[in-house]
């Protein structure tokens, strides 16, 4: 139930516009609201989804020896891109359901779909299992041990809205899941990469480390993003990094940032990666990270949403370069 408060600061905001400009303006009034879910006209969140996959296949390109055609990457990256844009949706529309009734607490969030009760839960629930079977017609068009790996990604998107109630590090979890994306993009192009992980050699720990750093980086992004409503979600009962660390949180992002970086490095020494992995990936990163801690204000939410946006750019762009620079620099 909603406090007094809480009903005069509603009262006092603007109600729900339809959109007037984008692709969403041009949709079907009814349609509106399921687009709106699907988060279709904010793709920052589909490309988060993706980069790891697409780090998975040019990691698995860049490890001599292999056959591995440029027309093999793109197919691989065709099918993981339109498969990640279904799952992402997905698990959109099943997080704004689970959390209809803290987003209405919440000032970004309040006119979500769910929210303003545009959507029923039942037709998010339905439209959350359309998204994921069309998100799996593509997952079948891997090998097979990509759907072996989507197992536990589905059952850890599905545990995350719950995180927030349960624990002050969903970002973690879903640090977690994001990275899973690394193993599909290495088990679509050259799946004995995965196949013969289990021992404890150097090419197991740069595997190990290139997927720690994807978890590190997540916490990165999500938190600078939670900061947008720390003070909404403190109140709401909404727990994160960014309520737990509040005060502390470049602190906290700077840590992070720096083992990122580290275990970028440490995947560099352990599958002998060159120069060009280290000049680009790794000091891309650290250049981009830096430079994100030492200027972005934690207390201004377009700020935050600016670098939630960009950073995706800088540390993907990097990393995906660096990475293909090893492949280009075979003798």
């Amino acid at each position: 139930m909603s406090s007094p408060i809480q009903t005069q600061r509603s009262k006092a905001l603007p109600d729900y516009r339809a959109p007037s400009s984008g692709l969403l303006a041009h949709l079907p009034s009814g349609w509106v609201p399921f687009a709106e879910l699907t988060r279709i006209d904010r793709p920052t969140g589909i490309y988060l989804f993706y980069f790891p996959h697409l780090f998975g296949t040019l990691y698995a390109s860049a490890v001599p020896p292999n056959d591995i055609s440029l027309l093999d990457l793109a197919y691989a990256n065709a099918i993981l891109l339109v498969g990640t844009t279904f799952f992402r949706a997905a698990a959109c529309t099943w997080n704004d359901n689970m959390d209809r009734e803290y987003d209405r607490q919440v000032l970004r969030c309040r006119l979500r779909p769910l929210a303003r009760k545009a959507v029923s839960p039942n037709q998010a629930h339905i439209f959350t299992a359309f998204l994921t079977s069309l998100a799996l017609l593509f997952l079948y068009m891997l090998p097979q041990i990509c759907w072996v790996l989507s197992l536990p990604s589905i059952a850890l998107l599905v545990l995350y809205p719950f995180a927030k109630r349960f624990t002050d590090f969903p970002q973690v979890i879903l640090g977690i899941q994001v990275g899973i994306g690394f193993f599909m993009g290495l088990g679509a192009v050259e799946s004995h990469l995965l196949q013969d992980l289990g021992g404890l050699g150097r090419k197991d720990w740069a595997i190990a480390s290139f997927y720690a750093a994807n978890v590190c980086w997540t916490i990165v992004y999500d938190t600078v993003y939670a900061q947008q409503d720390v003070e909404d979600d403190a109140k709401a009962g909404v727990r994160s990094m960014a309520v737990h660390f509040r005060g502390k949180a470049k602190t906290l992002l700077g840590l992070v940032s720096t083992l990122q970086v580290s275990l970028l490095l440490l995947c560099a020494y352990s599958q002998g990666f060159g120069s060009g992995y280290k000049m680009i990936a790794c000091g891309g990163t650290a250049v981009s990270l830096g430079y994100m801690l030492t200027t972005i204000d934690l207390a201004n939410p377009s700020e935050c949403m600016w670098w939630f946006k960009n950073i995706c750019w800088f540390v993907g762009g990097a990393v995906s370069v660096g990475l293909a620079s090893e492949h280009l620099s075979w003798p």
